[in-house]
């Protein structure tokens, strides 16, 4: 199979971070991704406005690389399909709708440092997706957590 032909498509982003139902922990078995364009997400204490957001899985058995990540597509009705973040964002990045800025939605449990043609952001460890509700004034957050730090590359 193609890059180009993965099913990578657009998403409500609540379906595509898992957010349609309110959880307590994260859902280590949910394996969806795709991407959404959204007004602002919170990176941890940091808001980033005018986005896109890209959803992706890390392989759990992949060997470290210091400067990419093997992504791994679990695909309906077939084996899942492995291939490495640079090969995927530089085939799927100019698909994509333009943005302010864009944000990789992917656990990088070795640290890679990654580069890409676009400035992007991405996480140096596992990362959580959440749904932070504020009262006064209402409002609702979408939150990317990292254990490690976020980085623009």
């Amino acid at each position: 199979m193609k890059i180009r032909d993965l099913p990578f498509h657009e998403r409500p982003v609540r379906e595509l971070l898992n957010l349609d139902e309110n959880r307590a922990q994260p859902d280590a078995n949910y394996a969806g991704y795709g991407w959404a364009k959204v007004a602002s997400v919170w990176l941890g204490e940091r808001r980033v406005d005018d986005v896109v957001i890209l959803a992706l899985h890390s392989a759990d058995d992949a060997e470290p690389l210091p400067d990419d990540i093997e992504l791994e597509f679990e695909l309906p009705g077939a084996a899942p399909v492995s291939v490495l973040a640079s090969q995927f964002l530089e085939q799927w990045l100019p698909q994509l709708p333009s943005a302010s800025a864009i944000v990789l939605a992917l656990c990088n449990p070795h640290g890679a440092r990654l580069r890409a043609a676009a400035p992007m952001f991405y996480a140096t460890g596992d990362v959580e997706s959440w749904i932070e509700t504020f009262d006064d004034p209402p409002e609702q957050r979408i939150l990317l957590a990292t254990d490690g730090e976020w980085r623009l590359t």
